[in-house]
């Protein structure tokens, strides 16, 4: 059984690589990404598998496979004080228990998926949701004893459950294909962001938004498999490739001239026509803070806590009209300051949706702004790209790309100059 399951585990990563390129040339080949499933399962203290077909777990750390299981056959995991339990379920109760130390890894039959679900034991629902996820699912006891949950998967299939999550799937197909574009050249560009947790990048806005099986659609799988391999370059390197929902406008610039790709570029059809994504549902918002709000949010962080709040300013603004640095006084003549990336995180980035804003105090004497946009505005905003594909337009996924990604050029994996080193990688 082992030597068979060996023979299984060694095909499936093969058949992962294999699948992440379409081209025969010799060149390197992207293995398979490692994504920390964050968004629905951290900190989890009982999960459960399982597959529609059959799928197999084994002990991650030795490689020892503990189980060959049958379709639809449900197996739970629990943290102990000094690894994992295992034991199969079902409505009658829990049977077959199996203990281990290392991580577990479950690994579907051949290019199938295997589903998992978060359970919460003091929850009164009965309801399980689970998601599938393509390639394989680690399962790990974290030390404060929760279990986190990373997926290893192919760079392509793994794009297929990025474009649901980032742009949607009820957009035009040129968007989409930009996007997979984008995606595909970030995911490459930040392998690794997360290295000492384990895992490449996660599914949150830390990296980019995943999905997994459940957000896929043949259309959106098109965009994907319509620009394998194809991601963006600066003179044959590799670019960082951020993107946000909404420019506000103007798309953001990188002050420290590591990516000179990333300019303030107007986001709209002419120099004076209304901007691509003018229609957005936060293109143009307001926020208003009272006094006592803001100083409650500036205290928190030791970099704007001042032992008595008297005002909060902005100093200036950058090309793309993005605040460059605010800084808050103190009645004991303290006066911090920090970057508008740094504001808007410590005012919540819900509330701050950009720092494309400018600040004026209302006759009641709050804090009002007054913005434009969402995100970080750096390169595509993907309001702006489905606008750009849509009528009037009509742009393609090329056009969408060199609009935002200034002086970069499309290129194969296989043409990447991966030997010298690339540009700056975004934080």
């Amino acid at each position: 059984m082992e030597s068979e399951f060996m023979r299984h585990r060694s095909l499936f990563y093969i058949l992962l690589t294999v699948l992440a390129t379409h081209s025969a040339q010799a060149s390197p080949v992207p293995p398979p990404l490692k994504i920390g499933l964050a968004k629905w399962f951290d900190h989890a203290s009982v999960l459960l598998l399982s597959s529609d077909k059959a799928y197999t777990i084994q002990d991650a750390a030795s490689d020892k496979p503990l189980l060959r299981v049958a379709a639809n056959t449900v197996y739970k995991i629990s943290p102990t004080v000094s690894g994992i339990t295992l034991s199969r379920t079902s409505l009658t109760g829990d049977a077959s228990e199996t203990q281990t130390e290392g991580p577990l890894t479950a690994a579907p039959t051949g290019t199938d998926y295997v589903k998992i679900a978060r359970v919460d034991p003091k929850s009164a629902s009965l309801a399980v949701h689970w998601h599938r996820y393509r390639g394989f699912l680690t399962v790990r006891r974290a030390p404060d004893n929760t279990l986190r949950v990373i997926n290893t998967v192919g760079l392509e299939p793994y794009l297929y459950g990025v474009i649901p999550a980032e742009i949607g799937t009820k957009v035009p197909l040129e968007a989409m294909r930009a996007q997979a574009v984008a995606a595909r050249t970030y995911a490459l560009k930040n392998r690794g962001k997360f290295g000492s947790d384990g895992f490449d990048l996660d599914d949150t806005t830390r990296s980019e938004g995943y999905l997994g099986v459940d957000g896929e659609t043949s259309l959106s799988n098109a965009a994907v498999d319509s620009t394998r391999n194809q991601v963006l370059t600066w003179h044959g390197q590799l670019i960082d490739a951020p993107y946000s929902t909404d420019s506000g406008g103007m798309t953001a610039c990188d002050l420290s001239g590591d990516c000179p790709y990333l300019q303030a570029v107007r986001d709209a059809p002419t120099p004076s026509g209304p901007d691509y994504a003018s229609d957005g549902k936060y293109h143009t918002w307001t926020k208003v803070f009272t006094v006592a709000e803001v100083a409650a949010k500036l205290a928190k962080d030791p970099r704007t806590h001042v032992s008595t709040f008297v005002s909060l300013t902005l100093d200036g603004v950058d090309a793309s009209g993005r605040i460059t640095t605010a800084t808050v006084s103190g009645a004991d003549g303290t006066m911090r300051t920090v970057t508008g990336p740094q504001l808007r995180r410590i005012l919540g980035y819900d509330s701050l949706r950009s720092t494309r804003v400018s600040l004026t105090m209302t006759p009641a004497g709050d804090y009002q702004f007054d913005g434009k946009g969402w995100g970080h505005g750096l390169g595509m905003s993907q309001d702006g790209a489905v606008s750009m594909a849509s009528r009037p337009y009509n742009k393609t996924c090329q056009d969408i790309l060199k609009h935002y990604y200034v002086g970069t050029a499309m290129m194969d994996i296989s043409h990447v100059n991966w030997n010298v080193s690339t540009a700056k990688r975004l934080p």
